[in-house]
This record gives structure tokens, sequence and C-alpha cells, in this order.
């Protein structure tokens, strides 16, 4: 088993202090949640079992529980985050949440559906996770993988991410969360201007608040991995699965949904 490594600690440390002060599932997750699973719809889970790995608030798995799965598993690797989401999946009696690492994820043939939102580009082994999640796949089951694009994101990486890995990955998270309340004001005004690209569109229908939390929790990680099309496809190259649909999410990111073939 490989234990995650103190980078990767430190960066869970990091991340519940987002979870605990973002902790509310807000409406617009939920379509959030639809663009990153997109093309499938949420009716996709009605009667499924589905693992959530990575599952941080637990706002990822309230989507599909609503939609009627018939049971989830969600799980984290921080005891704070998991607390944060075991409150909010409370409704929900057939999901149960669970503290684990997705390096020591055991579960074999499983599940229905397995998703990782916006985890696997910050881990130190992001083959050996995505090995476990598809093996903890059912034949036939659907993996769902969302990961940041490279593609898209050349600005950004160019002049903005230097300040994640140089400064804001390493000062408390307090002052970095600081930081994003100035940054969101200065995002917002430019979100408003005529903009292409349908990220910054999007980001008009967010509250203030909801801006802040995503710029926090850009700036709290010292592993972000911006994967080109090539490099996120080859995460799943080799596996006993078959790509179905790639989208180019928002023009930033990548959504990958792969079938388990052949048996566990």
């Amino acid at each position: 088993m490989i234990e995650p490594t103190k980078q990767e600690k430190d960066l869970e440390e990091r991340f519940s202090f987002a979870w605990s002060e973002y902790r509310e599932i807000l409406p617009l997750h939920r379509k959030q949640f639809l663009g990153w699973i997109s093309p499938l719809p949420l009716d996709f889970f009605r009667g499924k079992s589905f693992l959530d790995a990575g599952c941080g608030i637990g706002r990822n798995s309230r989507w599909p529980l609503e939609a009627g799965a018939s049971s989830g598993c969600a799980f984290d690797c921080n005891e704070t985050t998991v607390a944060v989401a075991r409150r909010n999946l409370a409704p929900f009696s057939n999901c149960r949440v669970e503290l684990r690492s997705i390096y020591d994820l055991r579960d074999r043939a499983a599940y229905d559906a397995v998703f990782s939102i916006g985890v696997v580009h910050h881990l130190k082994h992001p083959r050996l996770a995505v090995e476990r999640l598809v093996d903890a796949l059912k034949p036939g089951g659907t993996l769902i993988l969302w990961v940041y694009a490279y593609e898209g994101n050349e600005s950004y990486l160019r002049f903005i991410d230097p300040v994640r890995r140089w400064i804001t990955s390493r000062i408390p998270p307090s002052l970095a969360r600081a930081l994003a309340v100035v940054l969101t004001a200065f995002l917002n005004a430019y979100a408003r201007l005529p903009h292409r690209q349908e990220y910054m569109r999007l980001l008009r229908e967010r509250s203030f608040r909801h801006v802040e939390a995503m710029v926090f929790d850009q700036l709290l990680p010292s592993i972000s991995n911006y994967w080109t099309k090539d490099e996120a496809l080859a995460l799943l190259a080799g596996l006993p699965v078959r790509v179905t649909h790639m989208t180019h999410t928002h023009g930033v990111s990548w959504t990958l949904i792969a079938e388990k073939t052949g048996g566990p």
C-alpha cells in the first residue's frame, strides 16, 4: 500500500480548512455537477450504486442520491472533511461516508458507477488512484473523472499558477483566504466584461461567496496538475476500460467517461 506523502497530508489539512469554511451545499452546485458529468444526465444514477472518491463536503453525492441512486459510498481522507460530509448527507440513509485514502481503496467490482471530481489532479500518484477506481467498478460499470485541462488555461498557468506554487500554497490557509476575497473582487469585475470563454460567462451566475470558495480552492494546493488531452487519456491507457466520452468541459477542464470491460 502507498501511504500519502507528507505533501499530500499537508494538502489534506489545507483542504479540510477550506471545507470547514465553505461547508454549505448550494443549488448552483447541482448545475456544476451536471457540467462535470456531461453528457450523462442525473437520471443515469437512478437505481445504481455509486462511489464518490474524494467527496469533500459531500455535495457531488447529493445529486445522484436525489436522482434515485440505490446506494452510495462517499469517502475522503481527512476527519474534519468527513465530518462535514456526514452532516450534509445525513438525510440519505442509503449513503455511507467513510474515512479512507484513495490509495487504500480495496473494493473490487462493487459499484455501478465510480466518480472522482477534482481529486486525481492533486495526487502524487494519479495513475495508481485511477487503477484503484477502475478496480472498484463492476464489469460494464461507468467511471467518471473530472480533471484540470492544460488547454484553455495557458495564460493562467503562465502568470497566476506560479503564485500558487511559490506563495499561496505555503502560507497559512487563513492568509490565503484573505487573499481570495481580494482576488474574487477583481475576478467578478473581470467576468462581467465581454468574454468568449464559457467559463467566464458561468462565473456571472455565482454569488461572491461561491466564487470566493472557488478562488480559495485554487490558491491552497501544493500539487495541481493541468493535463493535456493526451495526458488525461494516458491515465486510463492499458486499463480494462473503454472511453465513451471525453469533453473539454467549459473549455478549461476534461471530463472522461469510460465503461469497464472484461471481468473484475
